[in-house]
């Protein structure tokens, strides 16, 4: 490594952390800016639900339950009011905002750095993952998606297939994806107490593909995902007992 990296590396580390998140927030606007990026914006417009696109998922008990499904609903309000016209791009965070005390949100546990922590905003991760999900099975073009680096669960306390996940940090990691379809879609929710269903909402008949997340056979910590048995994507993972 060249000597300007290292002092590079060694500068950035030594900045306040809310300071690296303004850092990267300018950085990405002005990306944004430049590579002309269409986000899609906040609509009335009604858009029909056909029933093509619904995945469930079990939101698992914990002592930070409550504190999850609250952060779910904030979310979800924000969420529900964005329509996505074709070539538009929905993201996570530029949707969402910041999840902070001031805005409503609730501790809860995430996973930063391989360990579990409490943050406002905990939990989220299920919530992106979900509509990464979602995506998938209709094919949509995803610009943005990072993996959980640590895979903390088992096959008891696993609520979605691992590779399927669709971590986030605000300032860091977002959720994009693009609407290469042909017409206006939109995201919608059920939240009951225990579990989430995603609905994805389209006036055109939308053809749910198949998705698989397949375990790399060389490679124990790798998870191959298809779709229409193409291969769309690799993720990573450490094992983590806990």
């Amino acid at each position: 490594m060249a000597l300007i990296d290292i002092e590079t590396t060694m500068i950035k580390e030594m900045l306040p952390y809310q300071l690296k998140v303004s850092i990267n927030l300018t950085k990405n606007k002005i990306l944004d800016f430049f590579n002309h990026v269409p986000y899609a914006g906040k609509s009335e417009e009604e858009i029909t639900y056909h029933g093509d696109v619904e995945l469930t998922q079990e939101i698992k008990k914990s002592e930070t339950n409550s504190a999850k499904v609250q952060n779910f609903k904030i979310a979800i309000v924000q969420i529900e009011q964005i329509v996505i016209h074709p070539n538009e791009v929905f993201s996570f965070w530029r949707t969402v905002g910041r999840p902070s005390k001031k805005q409503g949100f609730k501790e809860s546990r995430s996973i930063v750095n391989g360990t579990l922590v409490s943050t406002y905003g905990g939990g989220l991760c299920q919530l992106s993952g979900l509509i990464y999900f979602a995506s998938l099975c209709a094919d949509l073009d995803i610009m943005e998606r990072h993996n959980h680096s640590t895979d903390i669960y088992t096959n008891e306390t696993r609520f979605t297939p691992l590779g399927s996940d669709a971590t986030v940090v605000f300032g860091f990691k977002d959720f994009k994806v693009r609407n290469n379809l042909t017409k206006p879609i939109r995201f919608t929710f059920v939240l009951e107490k225990d579990k989430l269903t995603i609905r994805l909402h389209s006036n055109a008949t939308l053809r749910k593909v198949d998705v698989k997340f397949v375990k790399n056979e060389n490679d124990a910590n790798e998870i191959l995902t298809y779709v229409d048995e193409k291969l769309k994507t690799k993720s990573r993972y450490k094992i983590m007992n806990v």
